[in-house]
């Protein structure tokens, strides 16, 4: 007879239990942290990019009944999280996602620019030591307007770098991003090195010349997805409104930030 190929997203109630590794609690404890992950993305973080090697072991964590699985078609990658068997064996009172997201996209996309930091930062001399996502931000901060994280970074002279980040998943509208520029000012987002990812280089263009016709000073740093997971952190890849000069991650980290020129936007001054 032949044999019946197991889903994706079904576990095998047969499967043998499985000892759990130090490698295993790294990967449950990175999900639970960003909520969905792919495959690509854990592949990423725990098995040197080999998605077979990752797929095998999270098959037998799926089984073993510590994360859960999603497929929204044949051809995408799985969607990862944690289950309440893999939270309590971290101790954690994290909530579990019931169902995929609707903001699916843009939280995979926060996600690429986390992986990028983590896996990259050591050719920097510098370190990922914390990072709070927007999910997370809502509980703390009582602004209206959240940025997509904040995070940390510390540098091996000691010093440490606050970031936010605003991650652009095809919105296409300046306004849209200037009126967040005034919640980010409002809310005090613009005393950290605020760096802006997008997907659509001529739409990261078209922000950064909108931002360039305010008055606003350069406080926001742009680059796209394609250059931070090509060329890296250690390359130029950030620009600003101010001039068109291209800086590293570490450069960012080493410019004075003053509150100079921090005036008001002036909205009637782009196009949305």
């Amino acid at each position: 007879m032949a044999q019946i190929r197991q889903r994706r997203t079904e576990r095998n109630l047969w499967a043998h239990d499985i000892r759990i590794q130090e490698r295993d609690r790294f990967i449950i404890g990175a999900r639970a942290d960003v909520r969905f992950r792919t495959t690509s993305q854990i592949a990423a973080i725990g098995f040197e990019g080999s998605p077979w090697a990752a797929l095998k072991r999270l098959r037998k964590l799926l089984d073993a009944g510590f994360i859960r699985v999603w497929m929204t078609s044949l051809n995408e990658e799985n969607i990862y999280a944690v289950s309440r068997q893999a939270l309590n064996l971290l101790d954690s009172n994290a909530a579990i996602p019931r169902t995929l997201d609707g903001n699916l996209d843009h939280l995979l996309a926060i996600n690429r620019v986390r992986i990028a930091f983590a896996l990259d930062l050591a050719r920097l001399d510098g370190e990922l030591v914390r990072w709070r996502s927007d999910w997370e931000l809502r509980t703390e901060l009582r602004s209206r307007v959240i940025p997509d994280a904040l995070f940390d970074v510390r540098w091996a002279d000691g010093s440490l770098t606050t970031f936010a980040l605003e991650v652009d998943h095809h919105s296409r509208s300046t306004r849209g991003f200037l009126k967040k520029l005034l919640g980010y000012m409002a809310s005090g987002t613009l005393n950290h090195v605020v760096l802006f990812v997008g997907h659509d280089p001529q739409w990261v263009e078209r922000y950064r010349q909108a931002l360039a016709r305010t008055r606003l000073a350069p406080q926001v740093w742009f680059t796209t997805f394609a250059m931070l997971e090509s060329e890296g952190l250690t390359a130029r890849i950030f620009t600003t409104a101010g001039n068109d000069e291209h800086y590293s991650l570490r450069d960012l980290s080493r410019l004075p930030y003053g509150k100079e020129g921090r005036s008001a936007i002036s909205l009637d001054a782009t196009v949305s």
